[in-house]
């Protein structure tokens, strides 16, 4: 008894990997597609000062045209595969500087079990300054592109930028706020 439980703790254990091992999630309708006819956009992240303090941001993926990729209870892929062609980006910028909640989703875990992190975690997102955009631009197969915010550390405005991952060119695009949470 006792190796048969030990066995099906094992199939677990390697399923659990395997299913938290797809890197990337795909962003289309439709059978799979090799990596030459696809393209890639990745989460890109930067780091910045603002008065004295180092700090970072990141552009989260949220959605990809009309399918949706992550948020805040899921998380957020650092890649997602699409079709080549022109596509809209829901992206959250995410300003490091400005998540003063960012441990209340643990404290509450403590606390209340995983239903107190979820709950602390939902009014942390919620009271989390932050903004979403949506950013279009056109891919091509083969090629992998980087979404990134960067924010002038003076103004504190940001500026959303695709560049081209092998060559680092930026990409022709346009964006604009979708909302934003203050």
């Amino acid at each position: 008894m006792r190796n048969k439980t030990f066995f099906y703790s094992i199939i677990c254990i390697f399923a659990l990997l395997g299913f938290a091992s797809c890197g990337t999630k795909k962003a289309y309708v439709g059978p799979r597609q090799d990596n030459a006819s696809v393209a890639t956009i990745q989460q890109g992240n930067h780091e910045l000062t603002i008065g004295k303090k180092r700090t970072s941001e990141s552009a989260l993926l949220i959605q990809v045209d009309s399918i949706s990729v992550g948020d805040y209870f899921k998380g957020y892929p650092k890649t997602c595969k699409v079709l080549p062609g022109e596509h809209t980006i829901e992206i959250r910028h995410y300003q490091k500087w400005n998540d003063n909640q960012a441990n209340s989703a643990i404290v509450g875990g403590v606390l209340g079990g995983a239903i107190g992190g979820a709950i602390a975690g939902s009014i942390a997102e919620k009271n989390n300054p932050h903004k979403h955009y949506l950013v279009t631009f056109t891919t091509e197969a083969g090629k992998s592109y980087i979404i990134t915010g960067v924010t002038n550390p003076e103004t504190l405005e940001a500026m959303i930028t695709v560049t081209n991952a092998e060559n680092g060119e930026v990409v022709e695009s346009s964006f604009n706020v979708k909302d934003s949470k203050k």
